[in-house]
């Protein structure tokens, strides 16, 4: 491990996780909960969305970082 990891909100990566993830999981939710059948595969599309967003976010991130 080169580098530690802090899981506080002090950490921009742990912020923008929360501000992606909480509402997809929010929304994916109530789909799950009152979507018709058809729809159960909503929730999954937005959590493999919201995955890349933060995933794409964080590379473009620590790219400009280490360049820093």
């Amino acid at each position: 491990m080169s580098e530690r990891f802090e899981l506080s909100f002090k950490n921009k990566e742990v912020r923008i996780w929360f501000y992606v993830m909480l509402p997809t999981f929010i929304i994916g939710s109530i789909f799950i909960f009152y979507g018709e059948q058809k729809y159960q595969y909503i929730p999954f599309l937005l959590l493999v969305i919201a995955w890349s967003i933060f995933y794409l976010w964080r590379f473009f991130y620590r790219k400009k970082k280490k360049e820093q």
